[in-house]
C-alpha cells in the first residue's frame, strides 16, 4: 500500500493528506492541539514516561552534502547533545563527518544506507537516538545566531509532560549567498517553515506520503506551537553547478529519480539522462550552469536590512572554501 502511494500519490490520498487537504495546516493546528489538551487532561499522555534523559538528538539524513555540511553541524555543536548521521552519500560527506567528529570531538554516530529511501533514513534516527528531543537538521542548514538561545528557552518552558511539535522559519537562499529563493517555476520559496524540533515518541513514525517522506505524529498525542522567528538558514539552492543540477532534478524528478536508483542507477547517472533532454548537454555541470545563469536573473536580492547578517560561521566558510557563493550575480 506504501509502495503505492508512493508512486501514484496524485491518485491515492494518505488519511494525513486528506485531512491537511480539508482543514489545512491552522486547522490541523486546532484540531491537534484541541486532541492532544483533552489526552493531557485525561492522563492519557505523559511523555516522561518514555523514560528519555531532556537532551537534544540531531537528525541529520546526508546525500552528497560535502559544500555545506562542516559549518552546518558545527553551528549546532553548543546545543545538541548527539548527532545521529544517516548517510548515503558517494562524495566526501562521511569523510568530511568523521573529520569534524575526531577533530572537533562532536558526539556523531554514523550509518550507511543506500541511497534512495529517506524514510528509513528518518527512521533509523528514531530508532537509535538517545534524547527526549530530535531536531531535524539538514545539512544544508546553518543555525541563526540565536537559535541556541531560543530553542533552549522552547525546552526550559515546555511542560514535561507534553508532547511538542516546534515549527519555525528557515529563510532559504539560492543561487548564492546573496539571493534568496522564489524564483518562477523552481520549488522553493523564501520561506520553509517545518516542524524542526519534536518530543521523541515510541509512536512516532516516518511513512511516504505521495511522494515526500513525512512524520506521523498521532493528534491526540502532540502539541503543535509556530515560533514566529528566523532561526536559520536553508542554503536550498547554493550549490556547484553540477550539485544544483542533480538537486534540481531530485525536486522535479523525485519518483522517476527514486525509481531509476531502485534498479541499480544513481541520481548522478539519472541528471544526466534530464541534461540531455533540457538542455541538449551531457555534462551535468553545465545544466547546473545554465541551471544556475536561469536562477539568478530571477531571484531577489538578500536583504541586509531588513533580516540582519548571515552566520559568521557561513561567511567565514564560504570565503575560504566557496568564494563562487559570495560572487555570483
Amino acid at each position: 500500500m506504501l509502495k503505492i502511494l508512493r508512486l501514484s500519490g496524485e491518485l491515492c490520498l494518505h488519511p494525513r493528506m486528506l485531512v491537511r487537504k480539508v482543514l489545512g495546516r491552522r486547522g490541523v493546528f486546532i484540531l491537534r492541539n484541541t486532541l492532544s489538551e483533552i489526552s493531557y487532561r485525561l492522563g492519557i499522555i505523559n511523555a516522561l514516561k518514555e523514560g528519555r534523559e531532556n537532551g537534544i538528538t540531531a537528525m541529520v539524513c546526508t546525500y552528497n552534502e560535502m559544500e555545506w555540511v562542516e559549518p552546518s553541524l558545527l553551528s549546532i555543536k553548543d546545543l545538541v547533545d548527539e548527532y545521529i548521521v544517516v548517510d548515503s552519500s558517494s562524495d566526501d560527506t562521511p569523510r568530511i563527518v568523521e573529520r569534524l567528529r575526531d577533530e572537533h570531538g562532536l558526539p556523531i554516530r554514523i550509518y550507511r544506507i543506500p541511497p534512495g529511501d529517506l524514510v528509513k533514513a528518518r527512521s533509523i534516527v528514531l530508532r537509535e537516538s538517545k534524547y527526549k528531543w530530535i531536531l531535524h537538521w539538514d545539512a544544508d542548514f546553518i543555525a541563526w545566531p540565536k537559535l541556541i538561545d531560543n530553542v533552549r528557552e522552547l525546552i526550559e518552558n515546555s511542560n514535561p509532560r507534553r508532547y511538542y511539535l516546534y515549527y519555525w522559519i528557515m529563510l532559504r537562499l539560492c543561487g548564492d549567498l546573496r539571493h534568496l529563493c522564489n524564483p518562477p517555476n523552481f520549488p522553493y520559496k523564501p520561506y520553509h517553515v517545518e516542524h524542526w524540533l519534536f518530543t521523541w515518541s515510541s509512536k512516532l513514525k516516518y511513512k511516504w506520503v505521495g511522494a515526500y517522506d513525512s512524520l506521523i505524529a498521532p493528534l491526540y498525542m502532540y502539541k503543535a506551537k509556530f515560533v514566529n522567528k528566523i532561526l536559520g538558514i536553508h542554503l536550498a539552492g547554493v550549490r556547484l553547478p553540477s550539485r544544483l543540477f542533480v538537486k534540481h532534478v531530485w525536486k522535479f524528478y523525485r519518483r522517476e529519480a527514486d525509481e531509476y536508483v531502485r534498479k541499480g542507477g544513481t541520481f548522478e547517472e539519472f541528471a544526466k539522462i534530464i541534461a540531455k533532454k533540457k538542455y541538449n548537454v551531457d555534462d551535468i555541470n553545465e545544466a547546473g550552469k545554465i541551471l544556475l545563469r536561469k536562477l539568478i536573473e530571477t531571484l531577489p536580492p538578500y536583504d541586509e536590512k531588513k533580516f540582519g547578517r548571515l552566520p559568521q560561521i557561513l561567511v567565514e566558510y564560504a570565503s575560504k572554501n566557496h568564494p563562487w557563493a559570495l560572487n555570483l550575480g
